[in-house]
C-alpha cells in the first residue's frame, strides 16, 4: 500500500468538534491510549493520533476503490442523512441513512430476500395498470412499499 498525502488539517478538525468523545462515565478502557484529557465530563480525543489513523484509513479506501471494491456508507443521524446520501450517490456506493436494521450484514440472506421483495412490489406497482387487482392488494402493496422506502432510504 502506497502512502499518499491527505490534506487533513487539525484546526478544521477542532472546529468540526472531532475531538469531543463520549462521556467519562460511558467509556471502554481499551480507548485509553486515544484519550488525551477529560473536561466537563467528556473525554477529549487525541487529534494528532486521529489524523494519522484517518490518513491510513483514506489510503485503505483509496486502494480498495482503485481495485473496484464496493462500499457501504452508513450514517443514520438526522444531521448527516442528507450528506451521506449525497456522498454515496456521488461515489456510486450503497448507503443506509434512515435506519440500520439489526442483522443487515450478518444475516444477509434475509436482507437480500427482503430487498428482492421490495423490488418485486415496485414492479408490481408500476405494472398495476396492465393487470387488474383488488383494492386490498393495492393498499397492501402501497403500505409495504412506503415502509420499505422509509427503512432503505430509497424513493
Amino acid at each position: 500500500m502506497t502512502r499518499r498525502y491527505w490534506n487533513i488539517n487539525l484546526e478544521e478538525m477542532m472546529e468540526a468538534g472531532v475531538h469531543f468523545g463520549h462521556g467519562t462515565r460511558k467509556w471502554n478502557p481499551k480507548m485509553a491510549p486515544y484519550i488525551s484529557a477529560k473536561r466537563k465530563g467528556i473525554h477529549i480525543t487525541n487529534l494528532t493520533r486521529t489524523a494519522r489513523f484517518l490518513s491510513e484509513a483514506c489510503d485503505l479506501v483509496f486502494d480498495a476503490a482503485s481495485r473496484g471494491k464496493q462500499f457501504l456508507i452508513v450514517g443514520t443521524k438526522n444531521k448527516e442523512a442528507d450528506s451521506v446520501a449525497w456522498a454515496a450517490i456521488r461515489a456510486r456506493c450503497h448507503y443506509v441513512n434512515k435506519k440500520w436494521l439489526g442483522g443487515m450484514l450478518t444475516n444477509w440472506s434475509t436482507t437480500e430476500t427482503r430487498l428482492h421483495k421490495f423490488r418485486d412490489l415496485r414492479t408490481e406497482q408500476k405494472n398495476r395498470g396492465a393487470q387488474p387487482s383488488s383494492e386490498k392488494r393495492c393498499g397492501y402493496v402501497e403500505k409495504t412499499i412506503i415502509s420499505f422506502a422509509n427503512i432503505s432510504g430509497r424513493d
